[in-house]
């Protein structure tokens, strides 16, 4: 083979294997091209008056208190009342962990309360009450639960954290039929700049007045974060009734698609995000779609969303030990039982690894082998 045909064929190989590293399913291009995201960001907008939010009904104040170190990952999980075998299966999976990788870990759920109409609203409020005494993990406030108030629950859970537990050094919002890899969701958070020292050594929370007196002077312990699955120029839904529906005066056609926003089925964001969005939030349209809605805050407040191909978005996983122990930060659509299957599969009884969760084939083929199982299951 002449040398010159040899050159080219290896130029071609070479030229493939960098568009399929950038394109193909391994994500990378996608995070790569979310970093160009921030010089995109019009100029920050000013703080808009404070959130008239629904009262708590269920305040659960004293949860991120205690002795030792505050959370360094605060877990909100929006779930609606009728959930209860969902927040049990959570309970008894990856919610039972409270500390990992030598840090604290806090899970919550966040809930409205039933309408008048709905069948057994009483009962529903007592039972709510019971499990809330029994475990001490919910935080209920009062608003109409359902699917279109999710930007409401939302909000409620991030000025909850804000007030209650100011801190956690991250939040993440997520549902509660979704899988989290708490230990490696809490790996990829150092790794992405969670000085682990200060929090391995475990100080003490500092007072209320002492957290006041930072914000006063503008000092932010933790840099901006807003991680995601980043969904890109997605268009709003005009299908009146539809369950993504948004209307013209909400959002008009003018406007263009929506700005870049991470999946509601999973984001991170620093207590400094979180206090950012609180701060602009009541400027921003009053979408019902939650997700979009926490993204068009963080863009007026000049956050942009950081892509993740770890979190799955609304994609949903088949169970394999390499992915959901190793890989995987989330994966969506879990039932109950397929919650308790997956904790049993990569979890043990304090989260920690038991055995390799990957073989040197599958480390090698890494998150590019989970999504073509992913995309082979649907």
């Amino acid at each position: 083979m002449p040398l010159s045909l040899f050159r080219r064929l290896l130029l071609a190989a070479l030229l493939l294997v960098i568009v399929w590293t950038l394109f193909g399913p391994s994500g990378l291009g996608e995070e790569l091209l979310s970093l160009s995201l921030a010089s995109l960001l019009p100029a920050p907008a000013s703080p808009g008056p404070p959130l008239a939010l629904p009262r708590l009904l269920i305040p659960n104040q004293e949860a991120c208190r205690g002795p030792g170190a505050p959370p360094f990952l605060l877990i909100l999980v929006c779930t609606a009342l009728e959930n209860v075998n969902q927040r049990n299966a959570i309970r008894a999976s990856w919610g039972r962990l409270r500390q990992t990788r030598g840090l604290r870990v806090q899970t919550l759920f966040l809930l409205g309360e039933p309408s008048e109409q709905h069948p057994g609203s009483s009962s529903h409020g007592n039972d709510l009450a019971r499990e809330s005494a029994a475990h001490g993990d919910i935080l209920q406030a009062a608003f109409q639960d359902s699917y279109r108030n999710l930007t409401l629950k939302t909000l409620s859970g991030l000025n909850w954290a804000d007030k209650h537990c100011p801190m956690a050094r991250y939040v993440f919002k997520t549902d509660d039929d979704v899988y989290v890899n708490v230990p490696e969701l809490v790996s990829e958070l150092v790794l992405r700049g969670g000085h682990w020292e200060q929090w391995e050594r475990g100080r003490e929370p500092q007072k209320e007045a002492a957290v006041d007196e930072a914000r006063e002077d503008g000092s932010q312990a933790v840099p901006l974060l807003y991680l995601g699955r980043v969904h890109w120029r997605v268009n709003p839904s005009r299908t009146a009734g539809g369950r993504h529906h948004v209307s013209e005066e909400q959002w008009p056609q003018t406007w263009g698609p929506f700005p870049p926003y991470a999946s509601g089925t999973g984001y991170v964001l620093s207590l400094s995000a979180v206090q950012l969005i609180l701060k602009v939030a009541s400027r921003a349209p009053p979408l019902p779609l939650e997700d979009v809605f926490v993204g068009v805050s963080a863009r007026r407040g000049g956050l942009a969303p950081t892509h993740c191909v770890k979190l799955a978005g609304a994609t949903h996983y088949p169970l394999d030990r390499c992915c959901y122990g190793k890989f995987l930060l989330t994966s969506h659509k879990l039932d109950p039982w397929e919650m308790q299957e997956a904790w049993k599969l990569v979890g043990s009884s304090d989260g920690e690894r038991t055995a390799p969760f990957c073989s040197w084939l599958q480390e090698i083929l890494g998150i590019l082998r989970c999504r073509v199982i992913a995309w082979l299951h649907s």
